[in-house]
This record gives C-alpha cells, sequence and structure tokens, in this order.
C-alpha cells in the first residue's frame, strides 16, 4: 500500500469542477482505499490518497485524472510524495 500527498496548485473550484467530472464519490477507481482533500497555506487544494499499489495510482492518472486534466485545463505537473505503509488500521 502507500501513501500519495499531491498538489497541483489548483484552486478549491477547479478541484470541484475536476472532482464532479471524474464523480470520484460514486465511480470509485480500482485500487483506491481513501482519498481526501484540504486546502493549504498558499490557499491550493492538497490531495491525500491511500491505493493498493502504486500501479493502480498510476492507472487512474493515465486513465481518469489526465482526461479530465485535460478538458478543464488544470495544471498537469504535480508535486507528488509517495510513502510506502507498513500499515494501515481502519475501523
Amino acid at each position: 500500500m502507500i501513501l500519495r500527498i499531491v498538489n497541483r496548485g489548483m484552486s478549491r473550484e477547479l478541484y470541484r469542477a475536476m472532482r464532479e467530472m471524474m464523480d470520484i464519490d460514486r465511480k470509485h477507481p480500482l485500487g483506491l482505499i481513501m482519498h481526501g482533500v484540504s486546502e493549504v497555506e498558499d490557499g491550493t487544494m492538497q490531495v491525500a490518497q491511500i491505493w493498493d499499489s502504486e500501479e493502480y495510482a498510476q492507472r487512474f492518472d493515465e486513465e481518469l485524472l489526465k482526461p479530465a486534466l485535460e478538458a478543464l485545463n488544470a495544471p498537469m505537473d504535480a508535486k507528488i510524495t509517495v510513502f510506502e505503509l507498513e500499515d494501515l488500521v481502519t475501523p
């Protein structure tokens, strides 16, 4: 399992438009365990995701995220930090 922290420098409005376009609340990508977002100091949105593997995360990026970003003229570049998880506890 991996934890990814992603910041594309997106505004809240652009993030909401992208999320609505992908319908991630109802169409959960294969391998996604958790998706959360928060506003960081500079006013941009930062995403935290837990995936079953890096391969699932990359598949999501290519098949779902990239087309949505292109359609919205959103930033393609991102600061992405990946951590291997040794353990994950869920209720």
